[in-house]
């Protein structure tokens, strides 16, 4: 599942497509509903890719217009003909928050199959227990644990014979020894872990603590940084440019390209806005997007390698 030191690859820059969920291709994610239409298919997305200069995507299923057989060859086609790779993100939905399009990990294998994605993310959406910071493993979480368990070694067969690895992703929900804990468990070469670089926090864990636990063993990442804002009534976590915010982006990209057996960054990001403007929030959607490859081209120095 990986070693704690492995040979720096040259690393590949691409973006979470959840970043352009103002533009209606992110996942359906905590009860949010657009109030406009969609602004991009899934070719001009992968234009859209060629102009920022990114490597790749990984792609939510919400991308997808249709989940049809010829649609997603085309798409499959489409990305290959520009150069881009493609991983899919999808999840379990295991609390029911009606969270994502594609539930189902033989049906989401075969989706990736179809249009060339390597790598299938996989979240698990569990209910928590108050308080959250002292839920570790809590006897009403670990069932769902299991239940993870099960579904991955199930699939786990499917995905290698399909050359696409199987990434479990520390989502809102998970502390990373629990994901460190069902992998251990599935111990399969094509099963893994995809880190998110903030999402610790909505556990009270240390993102840093649970990128270095994850490291290891993420064949692939929500590359995501966050501010905290301190009020008089508490603080607020306030979505940023990959760069401007409180997570140590330099030393989270060392422990991946050290550590990891991943070569892709997978810029994500979700900025705070407001839905009177259109035009302004998608603007600052795209500005965000664009300062963060920025960063990541120039200060972290990704593809100069190359």
């Amino acid at each position: 599942m990986g070693t704690d030191s492995v040979t720096p690859q040259a690393m590949r820059l691409g973006l979470h497509t959840y970043s352009l969920y103002l533009h209606g291709i992110g996942q359906a994610w905590a009860g949010f509903k657009l109030p406009w239409e969609r602004q991009l298919s899934t070719f001009e997305l992968f234009d859209l890719g060629l102009e920022l200069g990114l490597d790749g995507f990984h792609l939510d299923d919400g991308v997808l217009e249709k989940l049809d057989g010829s649609f997603l060859a085309e798409v499959g086609a489409a990305a290959a003909e520009k150069g881009l790779y493609l991983e899919y993100n999808l999840s379990l939905d295991l609390g029911r928050f009606g969270i994502g399009i594609q539930h189902d990990l033989a049906a989401g294998l075969e989706t990736a199959r179809a249009i060339g994605a390597d790598v299938l993310k996989v979240g698990m959406e569990i209910p928590r227990p108050r308080p959250r910071a002292g839920s570790r493993f809590h006897p009403t979480v670990r069932p769902y644990l299991a239940e993870t368990v099960q579904r991955l070694q199930r699939a786990a067969p499917r995905a290698e014979a399909y050359a696409i690895r199987l990434a479990l992703e520390n989502h809102c929900d998970s502390f990373s020894e629990e994901i460190l804990w069902v992998l251990e468990q599935v111990d399969h070469p094509f099963v893994g872990a995809c880190i998110d670089t903030v999402n610790a926090w909505h556990v009270a864990e240390d993102p840093m603590k649970a990128i270095e636990n994850l490291a290891p063993v993420a064949f692939t990442n929500h590359f995501r940084d966050d501010r905290v804002e301190f009020r008089r009534d508490g603080f607020r976590v306030r979505g940023v440019a990959v760069g401007d915010g409180d997570i140590d982006m330099q030393a989270a990209y060392n422990l991946l390209k050290h550590r990891s057996p991943g070569n892709r960054i997978n810029i994500e990001t979700e900025m705070g806005f407001s839905l009177e403007d259109k035009g302004a929030a998608l603007q600052l959607e795209l500005d965000t997007i664009k300062k963060s490859i920025r960063y990541c081209r120039e200060v972290l120095g990704i593809g100069k390698e190359e």
